[in-house]
């Protein structure tokens, strides 16, 4: 019996899939093989790539320590220069340090200040509650006093007249009594200039323009130069308050270099200093003051 056409069609149809399976598996060897190899190629790039990043990393740490003992040979010669530079540069200045809150101590850069010939007459602090109204009031009418205008904004004036003119005002005893204020020194002799420290914890705006603006509007009255200054690592800077206040600035007085600043500023060199946006240099060009 001659086969069937059935039988025919799945002749074929097997030899079709027969020849499909050996296709696949013959691609599929040589598929095998070509990821092999570039498998091979990549570990081969990636292990000469790993071997250059070590190369560079050790690169990289020794440049580090170049740079550090740099560094520390830069920050020797200014720590060995620092005294000669500002030595006698405010010989005979007296100086109040009004501190406008107690989240930061700057009264150390009295020290620097006497090294540079400069006396330094008293240190106040206004504590965190001196902006407290109804804490003021109830001191005023303890006293019996009547103020009439806002009592911080009034108290700030008190504060910065008795230092400027060295006579105390009888409040100035009670405020440091109440806790509003810290006293350190002499406030029984005039100033010829006022360091005001900024800087605080908590972003305050308002306390600057009710505390720290008083202060330096006083002391443009009396015709007394001032400089704000504030440590490098504040949470929030009163920089930026400063400047539009128009006095000079100096924001890094904890770091000898701020110091130099501090002094050379104070010595009519007038501008904003240190490392943060609102300053114009790192230090008072030494040039300038060459000419001058």
């Amino acid at each position: 019996m001659l086969p069937s056409m059935r039988f025919y069609i799945i002749s074929i149809v097997s030899i079709f899939i027969a020849l499909g399976i050996g296709i696949f598996i013959g691609f599929t060897i040589d598929t095998q093989d070509f990821i092999t190899e570039q498998k091979d190629i990549i570990g081969e790039i990636v292990e000469s790539q790993f071997e250059t990043l070590i190369i560079e990393n050790k690169e990289l740490k020794l440049n580090e320590e170049q740079l550090e003992l740099e560094i520390g040979y830069k920050d020797e010669y200014i720590d060995s220069s620092y005294g000669y530079l500002i030595k006698d540069k405010l010989k005979g200045l007296n100086i109040g340090i009004i501190g406008t809150n107690e989240d930061y101590v700057t009264s150390g850069i009295g020290r620097d200040l006497e090294l540079a010939g400069a006396k330094v007459i008293n240190v106040t602090t206004l504590n965190n509650i001196m902006t407290n109204k109804e804490d003021l009031n109830d001191l005023y009418k303890s006293l019996e006093l009547n103020i009439s205008k806002n009592p911080v904004e009034s108290t700030a004036t008190i504060i910065a007249e008795s230092i400027i003119t060295g006579k105390t005002n009888h409040i100035f005893d009670d405020l440091e009594r109440w806790g509003f204020i810290e006293t350190i020194g002499n406030y029984e002799e005039s100033v010829d200039y006022i360091i005001i420290c900024g800087g605080s914890l908590i972003e305050s705006p308002k306390r600057i323009n009710q505390l720290d603006r008083y202060i330096v509007e006083t002391a443009k009255k009396y015709n007394i130069p001032i400089l704000g200054v504030e440590k490098s690592n504040v949470n929030y800077s009163y920089m930026p308050g400063y400047k539009d206040l128009g006095i000079s600035t100096v924001d890094n007085v904890d770091m000898t270099i701020g110091k130099v600043a501090m002094i050379f500023a104070i010595d009519g060199m007038g501008g904003h200093y240190g490392i943060k946006n609102i300053s114009e240099s790192i230090i008072p060009h030494f040039r300038d003051a060459v000419e001058e």
